[in-house]
């Protein structure tokens, strides 16, 4: 994947200063042809507007990216030209399958940023980002710790959860048969010069489900979405199956960390197992009796109660190390182990790092 942002960044000029306003905003509707975005150079599909009325937000016209879903195939659609002085982004976008989309910054020198989200099964959602949401992708070396929109030299979309089932076929079992043709709807674009309000929080959340987006991505048969404050997780299967939410960390996230505390709210009883998947793919896994409960719980989960998972005993070096921890799971083991029925809510309020 990299390679091909790589190939990306050179393609992408830097953006001419818009002339200074108080208050600047720059959005985009595609109701001209002229709209600027396109697919990235060796990446597959097509990018044409739509005037479908179930394919459009607002106006007349949105822009739909359609794309193959197979072994050897990419995706991305990209956009040159940022404003320098965007603090923020806001735009509304659907796919014709639940997966995890990633909004990518790219700046002179190679540095990417880029922001995870999860979007649901034909449903519009408006995603506002600022610029402090962003990560740096794995293979980029920030040189000042920040995504500086100034050096910015193009935006574009990938569809991650594509990429990972047409990378490894065999991961299609848990997130569903992706392969085929894909479809991602895109409107209402806008650069923002105010930076959106973000909620002051502790260090140590991890996730208080603040935004209007969630990081999260789930297995297949569970939905998934932001609710005042919480992720709701609500799945109703015919039969037990691997059942679960989980989020990438930043790199290092856990370093200083002595444990994990976790808020919500499980309406039917049943096992829950919090697994961390280290950088080497070992993973450990850890487990509380959960549900039945009319108000939030909060579980504590100490780093000595992480036991290796028996799928990766011997992969890694046997011992939990926090700082290499790059994903965090939340999986119903009640159903796995047949002590549970496959149907279920939650509401996750909070994930928070303990000191």
């Amino acid at each position: 994947m990299s390679d091909y942002w790589a190939l990306g960044g050179l393609l992408l000029g830097l953006c001419a200063v818009a002339m200074g306003q108080s208050e600047r905003n720059s959005r985009i509707d595609f109701e001209q042809e002229n709209h600027g975005w396109f697919v990235l150079p060796g990446a597959d599909g097509k990018v044409e507007r739509t005037t479908n009325p179930h394919d459009v937000k607002s106006g007349k016209y949105a822009l739909v990216y359609t794309y193959t879903v197979a072994q050897g195939k990419f995706n991305a659609i990209v956009r040159l030209e940022p404003e320098s002085w965007a603090q923020g982004f806001r735009f509304w976008v659907k796919t014709d399958h639940p997966t995890m989309l990633v909004f990518v910054v790219s700046e002179e020198g190679g540095e990417r940023w880029q922001v995870p989200f999860w979007c649901g099964h034909n449903e519009w959602q408006q995603i506002t980002l600022t610029l402090s949401d962003f990560m740096p992708t794995d293979d980029s070396q920030p040189q000042n710790g920040k995504l500086d929109m100034e050096r910015a030299e193009g935006i574009g979309f990938l569809d991650a959860g594509a990429l990972l089932v047409a990378a490894a076929p065999e991961t299609g079992l848990l997130f569903g048969d992706k392969r085929g043709t894909r479809m991602l709807w895109l409107d209402d674009f806008e650069f923002l010069s105010k930076a959106p309000p973000r909620k002051a929080s502790s260090p140590d959340i991890l996730d208080d489900f603040q935004r209007d987006y969630l990081m999260w991505f789930a297995t297949q048969g569970v939905r998934i979405q932001p609710e005042a404050g919480a992720m709701r997780v609500e799945y109703k299967q015919e039969f037990p199956w691997l059942l679960a939410v989980a989020r990438p960390l930043p790199k290092g996230a856990l370093t200083d960390a002595k444990g994990l505390q976790i808020t919500l709210q499980v309406k039917n009883v049943t096992t829950l197992a919090v697994v961390l998947e280290e950088e080497d793919g070992e993973r450990w896994m850890a487990s509380r009796p959960v549900g039945g409960e009319d108000r939030p719980e909060t579980l504590r989960f100490e780093w000595k109660e992480f036991t290796p998972t028996d799928d990766t005993k011997g992969k890694g070096d046997g011992k939990l190390l926090p700082a290499k921890v790059k994903l965090l799971s939340l999986v119903d083991m009640g159903v796995l182990t047949g002590e549970a029925q496959p149907a279920n809510r939650w509401l996750v309020r909070m994930v928070k790092q303990e000191r």
